[in-house]
């Protein structure tokens, strides 16, 4: 195996790989169908309107699977390894990725970007002077490649990112490149505590073909993580990079649609209304004003009238049947799309019936959570180790819990019964809290409060007595009976 100490030597010179390029050419392709920048279809003659309908049917399917994936705030909770709260590093992941609208303005980022391109990156910078927290930095993967081994795309020895600088006149690359003293990557992957990383930037004029020219000394990463992470979009197996949700057919169907859509209007443009016809009569000797009088002076002249044309049903379901294609293969309903054909019409629905009709988006949220809720605890934990509030030892053993909320909404009233009933099954209070999407923690203080707030107003004679199982009220009775031993 190539010794990892000569990684960045192989790659400050080497030119992106031809699958790099492709890639970066898909990408370019899918931020121009998320943002609606389609070819038009139909050549527009000068002087006559454009006919030319230019539909984003690809936008809407990355907002859909981010709003489901990032739409309400997902909590980070860290526990020690008795499973409770962790007071002091729970207040840092609070303020590490900002206030709850900060944070999920943030993910929701880092969800678009995977969307579109398979892969999301994430760059993480230490604290500087009075910064108080690392940033968190969301990248454009269109500027990272990633180096692997040849025999395990999973475990990445490299991070090269390229971008132009001042105005194109000059390129930019930094590599960030693994450090393995011990020549054991193949065998320790990612958990080699010796390991280190090294940031080497190199930069070359224009789009030459010179060689890049190393800018200052190189700077030592001392630890076992590499500043950045990155998660695959969605699983793709044998593959570095993960499968992002607008694939270059669902672009190309957007295009066909786009193309009958526009050939439809056209056809409606030409043949939607009556058209008068006039046989055996010079054009000059008619007049088809609205207000004028047609007079035909020959005995074989003839008048009539084409009938519009009204039968679109034939186009119509082909649009549809495209269009439920799309659905299909983007595993977005068109229910979660909003449109109304698709909508139930009377009565309610059932939770059985509401998971069915959104059962391909909750698969396919499910399988994100599991990529990028990944990403979140790395870089959580490597931020508490940067901050010096978890040892480096413990970055792979440190529990970090990520609390989603429900992907369906919930029927209150069935909700409740159903939490009586678990109550009454004896199931614990913190689980019954998590069903109903309630912070088991939170709740629990402000039941205490409230209870002990009962049992001083009582005391003064307001309010009614409090529950004879009323947790606060046993906690005051123990608390005297200890005072009182203490006393005697």
């Amino acid at each position: 195996m190539m010794a990892t100490q000569q990684i960045p030597l192989s790659l400050a010179q080497a030119p992106a790989p031809q699958a790099d390029l492709d890639r970066k050419r898909l990408q370019k392709a899918a931020w121009k169908a998320y943002r609606g920048e389609f070819q038009p279809q139909l050549k527009v003659v000068s002087g006559q309107p454009d006919d030319n309908v230019l539909a984003n049917f690809c936008g809407p399917i990355v907002d859909k699977g981010v709003s489901w994936l990032f739409g309400q705030e997902v909590k980070i909770a860290a526990t020690d390894e008795a499973g409770k709260d962790d007071n002091d590093i729970q207040d840092f992941l609070d303020c590490l990725l900002g206030d709850a609208d900060n944070k999920m303005s943030l993910l929701g980022d880092i969800g678009i970007n995977g969307g579109v391109c398979g892969q999301a990156f994430v760059k993480l910078i230490p604290a500087q002077g009075n910064m108080k927290y690392p940033r968190v930095v969301v990248l454009d993967p269109m500027l990272v490649r990633i180096a692997t081994l040849p025999d395990d795309c999973s475990l990445a020895i490299a991070y090269i990112i390229e971008y132009p600088a001042a105005g194109g006149a000059m390129q930019k690359r930094q590599i960030i490149a693994l450090t393995d003293p011990n020549s054991d990557l193949d065998i320790m992957g990612n958990y080699d505590l010796a390991d280190t990383w090294t940031i080497t930037n190199y930069e070359r004029k224009g789009q030459s073909q010179d060689n890049w020219t190393q800018v200052g000394e190189p700077q030592e990463w001392p630890y076992p993580f590499p500043p950045i992470f990155c998660c695959k979009n969605l699983p793709n197996p044998n593959e570095s990079w993960g499968t992002p949700d607008l694939t270059p057919d669902l672009i190309n169907q957007n295009k066909s649609l786009n193309f009958m859509l526009s050939n439809l209007s056209r056809i409606i443009k030409f043949h939607g209304h009556p058209k008068t016809w006039i046989k055996g009569v010079g054009a000059a000797q008619v007049n088809v004003d609205v207000d004028g009088v047609i007079y035909l002076q020959s005995d074989q002249a003839q008048l009539g009238t084409l009938t519009p044309m009204d039968n679109f049903a034939g186009i119509l379901s082909f649009v549809t049947t495209l269009m439920s294609n799309i659905d299909q293969q983007s595993r977005i309903p068109a229910v979660a799309l909003g449109r109304q054909e698709t909508l139930p019409k009377l009565g309610n629905i059932s939770g059985v019936a509401l998971s069915l009709m959104f059962q391909p988006l909750i698969e396919k949220t499910m399988q994100k959570r599991c990529t990028y809720g990944c990403m979140i605890r790395q870089i959580c934990r490597a931020a508490l180790v940067l901050a010096g509030l978890i040892d480096v030892s413990d970055y792979e053993d440190y529990k970090i819990e990520l609390h989603w909320p429900d992907l369906l909404p919930n029927d209150n009233l069935q909700a409740a019964q159903e939490a009586v009933i678990m109550q009454q099954l004896q199931v614990s209070m913190d689980t019954i809290y998590r069903s109903l999407g309630l912070d088991p923690a939170d709740e629990m203080a402000k039941k205490q409060q409230e209870d002990a707030q009962q049992v001083t107003n009582f005391s003064r004679g307001q309010g009614l007595p409090p529950a004879a199982n009323n947790p606060a009220q046993q906690q005051i009775q123990q608390q005297n009976q200890q005072d009182q031993k203490e006393e005697a």
